[in-house]
């Protein structure tokens, strides 16, 4: 700011303002007219075309996305149809072969290999007969027909039989009917025990004491131990009555023997009274993965049987020799017993004693297997 004398510069100013007619102070006069930005409308459109692009970016994503899946799928559809294709190729493939005629023994007649066309239609002519004596020399047979029915196809020769036949088991077991162990297995032990439990003189609700044990003992007749031959059918059997004799042959263990523990003297102990029933047969049932609980749970067609025979087993005693020979002639009004198998059962008499027990050697034992024997198959006639 400058001074003049007086007066400063801007003072100076301001009077010549006022000898202008302008006040300073007036307030400064508005317009009307409104002030417009042409910033705002760029940014608004540039917006509203970037959603615009967004929105075609978006419906193009999508109808590509869309088609991807649609071809997908169809990939998919024809995948799986070619898949199921060669699953029944390969399953179904011998029904696609075309049917061939097995061969028989029976003539067949031979097929015409001619076209089966009609044959041109004759005009019937007039045929007159003339009456003739018949020749008196002898008479030509007619021709023989050939045989119409199948030729009787003879059977193949069958073997010669034997008189003895013996059969070791496929299978054997014993079973703790009773007590703590009944759900235990014992198909491969080397010896087979049975004993007379305590079950009836036991109270309800207390645990039997002495378990009853029995041994189940299976035979296939189909293929003997010697010769490998099956057991002639029954048609081939002796016709004699009472020829034939079956032998359930068993090792004893005597009960001097350590297997025994807390027996008496050997002198001191009474014979036991072994009793042998022939149960049905019955393939299915797996004998060496049994336990008595699932024996006892089975049906009455599995576990019961029909008793043989009893025998008295001696304390002392090493081979003990049982005729079995009525299981093989059982009733004729007897179902499920046939000549392919034979499933014995061998418990301790029921008129025994709780704790009368005997054990004897399994199939697993050496050289002391038990054995079915067959003898006398021979017919005496020949």
């Amino acid at each position: 700011m400058v001074y003049n004398g007086d007066r400063f510069e801007d003072e100076q100013a301001l009077d010549d303002l006022a000898l202008q007619g302008i006040d300073d102070f007036a307030e400064i006069p508005m317009t009307e007219q409104k002030i417009q930005f042409d910033g705002f409308e760029k940014a608004a459109a540039k917006a509203e075309r970037r959603r615009e692009r967004r929105r075609r970016r978006n419906e193009r994503t999508g109808k590509i996305a869309a088609c991807v899946i649609i071809v997908c799928i169809l990939i998919a559809v024809f995948l799986a149809l070619a898949f199921v294709r060669e699953t029944e190729h390969v399953l179904y493939q011998d029904s696609y072969e075309p049917d061939t005629e097995t061969p028989t023994t029976s003539p067949t007649a031979a097929k015409p290999t001619m076209s089966e066309t009609p044959s041109p239609t004759d005009v019937p002519k007039q045929v007159y007969s003339v009456l003739t004596q018949s020749p008196t020399g002898p008479r030509t047979a007619p021709p023989i027909e050939a045989p119409t029915e199948s030729p009787t196809v003879t059977q193949a020769p069958t073997s010669l039989i034997m008189d003895n036949y013996m059969f070791e088991p496929v299978a054997d077991t014993y079973l703790h009917l009773h007590g703590p162990h009944k759900t235990k297995i014992y198909g491969r032990e080397e010896t087979l025990s049975i004993q007379r439990g305590n079950k009836e003189s036991t109270l309800p609700g207390q645990e039997v004491t002495i378990p009853a044990m029995v041994s189940l003992i299976e035979f296939d007749l189909r293929k003997d131990s010697k010769n490998a031959s099956p057991l002639p059918e029954r048609s081939r059997w002796p016709e004699a009555e009472n020829q034939v004799k079956v032998i359930l042959r068993i090792s004893h263990i005597p009960k001097d023997s350590p297997e025994y523990t807390g027996q008496l003297d050997i002198d001191d102990i009474l014979p036991v009274i072994v009793e042998v029933d022939r149960l049905p047969n019955n393939h299915d049932l797996i004998i060496e993965s049994l336990n008595g609980e699932g024996f006892q749970n089975a049906p009455p067609s599995v576990r019961e049987g029909i008793p043989i025979t009893q025998q008295k087993v001696e304390a002392i005693d090493t081979t003990v020799e049982i005729d079995i020979t009525s299981a093989m002639f059982l009733p004729e009004n007897t179902n499920g017993y046939g000549d392919d198998q034979v499933l014995l059962l061998l418990k301790v008499y029921w008129e025994e004693e709780s704790n009368a027990m005997d054990m004897f050697a399994s199939r697993e034992s050496d050289g002391q297997s038990p054995q079915l024997i067959f003898s006398n198959m021979v017919s005496e006639e020949l």
